[in-house]
């Protein structure tokens, strides 16, 4: 159904179509990483610098390029385009892509070229077309902008200019169903919501259909960060967060062996980004009040024998006047490890029994996969430039 043209001078340009809901096809949603990469999205993963965003994209493009990433494609190896205006390809990149045991002839530098010869990174939304052409020619599912703002020029605040760059590569993921992925730092100064915190425009949470936040916990003395879906309009509610490490691994090159770091997942958490965050901006006072708490919950973890189910820890330290959220950010401090006992059961706190605070996973023996939705990546090993494991 359409408006009728007019016959003057003045017909527009474009006229107003409609189209009932049921000539609409519907579709299934589709995942890259279940639950939390969906394809046919623009997906943003945000968090302050050094919390390994970089080295979760490198993870993230690894599993696809092996089949191995929980979603549509697991057992399809399928390629992945990797653009950096960050990081050397050469010292750090490439690196990387070895040690996590990727698939190279899957994995894809992806630049720009000019008529000289010249290499630059991408444009958008000016390179959308030809970034179409380039994921036909490799049948890639996963494309990641490290970092999304160096592929965006202009006044990035003034209204509606990242939502005229950002519209045009979402249409483009929906088109042709591959998930795309831009990595984005969060603003030095701020706090409160994760998404608002996004350098550069409120419009980067406003147009995208999923985010995921990175934030380090400064209380985990294995230096463990968590990521979380800071939003999502597709994912079921209450998702857990995941806590991960930057791990150490060595790669051996034709210069001699050199050291990355490399993406691992720990296991499950309670603790969100946002809370993370909340620790971090805290008062002095808001710290000592979560020093308390750490030691009232070891404490009453010792007199349970050193587990208790959550509802009743907390139930026991609303009787001692100790808040919820307080309790929750204190858990880390007081190295208790979380574990879920299935549906509608709830979770145990267990204090861990070395004293560290290094067992924050969902199992001592690391992460149950049909739990988290995540296959682990194989052990680390060192590897050669020749993809051969030492």
């Amino acid at each position: 159904m359409t408006t009728p043209p007019r016959n003057d001078d003045s017909a527009p340009a474009r006229r107003l179509r409609v189209t009932p809901v049921s000539g609409i096809a519907m579709r299934r949603r589709q995942w890259l990483w279940n639950n939390y990469v969906p394809l046919g999205e623009l997906t943003i993963a945000a968090g302050p610098a050094g919390t390994g965003k970089s080295q979760h994209a490198v993870w993230l493009a690894s599993a696809v390029s092996r089949g191995t990433l929980p979603g549509e494609l697991y057992g399809h190896p399928t390629s992945a385009l990797y653009m950096a205006s960050e990081d050397s390809w050469s010292y750090t990149l490439a690196p990387r892509f070895h040690a996590s045991g990727a698939d190279l002839d899957r994995v894809h530098r992806l630049y720009a070229e000019t008529v000289e010869g010249s290499e630059s990174v991408l444009r958008l939304p000016v390179d959308v077309e030809a970034l179409g052409d380039v994921i036909n020619e490799t049948d890639a599912s996963l494309i990641v902008f490290d970092a999304l703002l160096s592929t965006m020029s202009g006044d990035l605040v003034k209204q509606g200019v990242v939502r005229s760059v950002l519209e045009p590569i979402s249409r483009l993921a929906q088109d042709m169903n591959v998930a795309i992925l831009g990595i984005a730092h969060f603003r030095k100064a701020g706090a409160g919501d994760p998404l608002n915190m996004i350098s550069g425009s409120a419009e980067f949470g406003q147009v995208v259909r999923s985010a995921i936040g990175f934030a380090r916990d400064r209380d985990a003395e294995d230096g463990s960060c968590v990521m979380s879906l800071i939003k999502t309009n597709i994912a079921p509610q209450g998702l857990p967060s995941i806590r991960y490490r930057i791990a150490p691994a060595v790669v051996d090159t034709p210069d001699g062996p050199t050291d990355v770091g490399t993406f691992e997942v720990i296991g499950e958490t309670d603790q969100s980004v946002g809370d993370l965050l909340d620790q971090q901006t805290g008062t002095a006072e808001d710290r000592s009040e979560r020093t308390e708490a750490a030691e009232w919950l070891r404490e009453y973890l010792l007199d349970q024998g050193g587990s208790a189910k959550a509802s009743d820890v907390l139930k026991a330290a609303r009787a001692d006047g100790i808040a919820e959220a307080t309790l929750k950010r204190a858990r880390s401090k007081a190295g208790i490890s979380t574990k879920r006992q299935g549906f509608g059961k709830g979770s145990v706190w267990s204090l861990d029994s070395s004293g560290s605070h290094s067992a924050h996973s969902a199992q001592a023996s690391g992460p149950d996969p049909n739990e988290l939705n995540v296959i682990p990546m194989p052990p680390r090993t060192t590897r050669t430039t020749e993809g051969e494991t030492a």
